[in-house]
């Protein structure tokens, strides 16, 4: 069986998507439909030997999401390949609508597919909308028969819900099981909220009935603080993929361009006291074992689904490999080197804000 060592989260800043979501949280401004294609710094060979098997001490849990549809990136099926020659296991977020593309992942050797999981975002009112509904249906059938790994999540929005038998039935008919749930956040205000009119009671009641354990995790943790010791930026990287440049995750200091020196050891600083009253994306960080011990779920659970012909959703290799739990294969760090880590991380945010003060003073 093989383990994970690390954790990758690439952004894509790249803003063209064919949907127009009311829930999503990733495009609500104006500039992120701008519909230009980004220029990347590294090419995929550059990216691939950057994030080798070797320099990473293993093989990597990678996730490619864009700002807008991932799949409309130029040239992104190439990154995910090489990785995925390099062993690493890839999830890919996209609205599962962007044919030629998926044609081509699809028509990689067996062994390559076994590494894929494209998160399919079942849009359900824009697929509707737009008559794609179909076209999402054979895309993520076609996945499962070449040998990848699909997983279907819906967004519980309020304008769904006079459809949810209409979405239940589709869902049962094409993909032989109900999609998970997702939570749309409201960024609207400053709080963490739920975006939804209901109460939560109200909320739960319409909900409950797609016997989601993907929901239901991440209601446990959601706008929920951390307060455990946490190794993103040693056991993860959340890495701006047009440039190299990564934070531990979705928030702490620069790790630098992780891409320019690959003879080098892979940059490492772990974040310790978290800086963010929410752990965004912790139904992933979180169950694949960023904080040791802080939940016994696991991410190929909560991912997959059994289909109502006894088969699954994830490829065995694919599921086992996300069930997998970074603190099971990383040696974690003594009190001391924790403090000293601290030291450090404190050391460079004092030198970082005497930066920020000698620039504006000498403006």
């Amino acid at each position: 069986m093989e383990k994970i060592k690390k954790v990758l989260l690439f952004r894509i800043p790249m803003s063209i998507c064919n949907f127009r979501c009311e829930y999503c949280y990733l495009a609500q401004r104006d500039e992120h439909y701008q519909g230009v294609q980004p220029k990347f710094k590294y090419s995929p060979e550059d990216v691939a030997k950057a994030c080798s098997k070797q320099r990473i001490g293993g093989l990597a849990y990678i996730n490619f999401c864009a700002d807008g549809e991932t799949l409309l990136t130029k040239n992104i099926d190439e990154y995910i390949r090489l990785l995925a020659k390099e062993g690493h296991y890839i999830e890919i977020v996209t609205n599962m609508t962007v044919t030629p593309v998926i044609d081509k992942i699809l028509n990689w050797p067996k062994e390559l597919l076994k590494h894929i999981e494209f998160k399919a975002s079942f849009h359900y009112l824009e697929l509707k909308k737009r008559n794609l509904l179909e076209i999402y249906a054979k895309n993520v059938q076609n996945a499962w028969k070449a040998g990848a790994s699909v997983n279907i999540e819906i967004t519980p929005s309020d304008d769904l819900i006079p459809y949810i038998e209409e979405v239940k039935e589709f869902s049962l008919k094409y993909f032989g099981a109900l999609p998970h749930l997702s939570i749309a956040r409201n960024d609207t205000t400053n709080k963490i909220e739920y975006l939804t009119n209901l109460s939560q009671e109200e909320y739960n009641q319409t909900w409950e009935q797609f016997d989601s354990e993907f929901w239901r995790f991440k209601k446990t943790i959601f706008g929920k603080y951390q307060n455990k010791y946490c190794y993103a930026g040693k056991w993860s990287a959340y890495v701006d993929l047009t440039t190299g440049i990564a934070t531990p995750c979705y928030c702490g200091l620069t790790l630098g361009d992780v891409f320019a020196n690959p003879d080098k050891p892979f940059p490492e600083s772990p974040i310790g006291k978290c800086g963010v009253a929410h752990c965004y994306n912790g139904h992933a960080l979180m169950t694949l074992g960023l904080i040791p011990g802080n939940t016994s779920v696991r991410y190929g659970d909560i991912r997959d689904r059994q289909r109502d012909d006894g088969t699954n959703w994830l490829q065995p290799e694919l599921k086992d490999f996300f069930n997998g739990k970074l603190e099971e294969n990383n040696d974690e760090l003594s009190m001391v080197n924790k403090s000293l880590e601290y030291a450090k991380s404190f050391s460079k945010r004092v030198i970082n804000k005497m930066k920020q003060t000698f620039t504006t003073t000498n403006r």
